[in-house]
């Protein structure tokens, strides 16, 4: 599971916060709350969490999931384990 957190952290720093080190961003900060996921910010991390890690992320999924790096990974490992529903 820590490759997964490791990624979508990396991805999140330098891409949606632009740079900066693993320690800008723990693992159970609010991603909405502090400001770190817009809209534009959250449809960005849908495409890389589908894309890497080839799962299907449903339309209410982020606003349900995607609240910390913690549940997030979470919820790609959960996702990973389902079989796809296509």
């Amino acid at each position: 599971m820590a490759e997964v957190r490791d990624q979508i952290r990396s991805f999140i720093i330098k891409e949606i916060l632009k740079g900066g080190s693993e320690d800008d961003l723990s693992d159970d900060v609010n991603l909405r709350e502090s400001g770190v996921l817009n809209s534009l910010a959250t449809m960005q991390l849908v495409t890389f969490i589908e894309d890497e890690f080839g799962i299907d992320v449903a339309l209410q999924d982020p606003r349900l999931h995607f609240t910390t790096v913690s549940h997030l990974t979470q919820y790609v490992k959960d996702r990973q384990a389902q079989p796809d529903e296509r």
